[in-house]
């Protein structure tokens, strides 16, 4: 019975500390360096944004089906909130680091960059099927501005 225990007890103090030791060697320690590998994370979204928005153009000009065309629209759409989401995390790190002039200007680049992919899905979703590839080349466009 003693032995039962004491192995119980070590097998839930190993995984314990294996899944704290994951997730501490995952993020970085300081706030300020969580800030920076948020902010990377931002970009990395950004730029599947930019992916889904070259495919959903590219079909758009290829005359695509309304169907095929309607999966482009919803993967904008998504990788629109997932770069939207990844703002928030960005935010939430920002509030505990404090500003770095080059971090702010990325930060702001960022959120000016998410709202343009907001408001293009708010109009895909009012306006239907009125893609336009002339938006669609602005905002890619503006993508790889600074």
């Amino acid at each position: 019975m003693a032995v039962m225990l004491v192995i119980v007890l070590g097998l839930g103090g190993i995984g314990c500390s294996s899944i704290y030791k994951q997730s501490q060697a995952m993020l970085p320690p300081g706030p300020c360096a969580q800030l920076k590998f948020r902010i990377e994370e931002a970009q990395h979204a950004e730029q599947l944004a930019s992916q889904s928005l070259i495919t959903l153009r590219d079909r758009l000009n290829g005359g695509s089906s309304a169907a095929a065309l309607e999966t482009d629209r919803d993967r904008v759409a998504t990788s629109a909130f997932e770069l939207d989401r990844r703002l928030a995390s960005v935010r939430d790190a920002a509030a505990h680091c404090e500003g770095d002039p080059p971090l702010a200007s990325e930060i702001a680049r960022l959120q000016k960059r998410s709202r343009e992919l907001m408001d293009y899905v708010e109009a895909l979703r009012r306006g239907g099927d009125s893609i336009d590839a002339a938006q669609l080349d602005a905002l890619i466009g503006s993508s790889t501005k600074p």
